[in-house]
């Protein structure tokens, strides 16, 4: 095995490790989410009906929180919604784990991506 693929696969392993801990601290944030966000702010007009009863449950209430958490992350992020001042009533933590934990999944996805299509093409033109 070469070097090149040694390194590649240490890339793709060590940033789907990190992309799977992204997404147990999404469950866990899930679980903290700000009540107080979510009774203003998950209701018409800033969501649909049909959008309230998606997000609700499993598995799109993870979906939910995602949004949320990039909106208290990046207020202006939420304007769209009318929801670019719910970070006023989310408590300061939350908001800055919500803030790292975007851009942390936002810098891992296309590394992980790009790292799997250079092994493949790698793969394929040396077999």
């Amino acid at each position: 095995m070469t070097p090149f693929i040694e390194i590649l696969l240490w890339i793709c392993f060590v940033t789907a490790l990190g992309l799977m801990a992204n997404l147990l601290l999404i469950f866990i944030m899930h679980v903290l989410m700000p009540r107080k966000v979510l009774k203003t702010y998950f209701k018409e007009p800033h969501f649909s009906q049909t959008e309230i009863t998606m997000f609700t449950g499993f598995p799109f209430g993870y979906m939910r929180t995602a949004m949320f958490m990039r909106a208290l992350g990046f207020p202006s992020s939420g304007k769209r919604r009318g929801v670019e001042n719910a970070y006023k009533i989310a408590p300061a933590w939350y908001c800055k784990v919500s803030k790292y934990s975007i851009i942390f999944f936002v810098i891992n996805f296309p590394v992980l991506i790009l790292s799997g299509v250079l092994l493949y093409l790698h793969m394929l033109m040396y077999g």
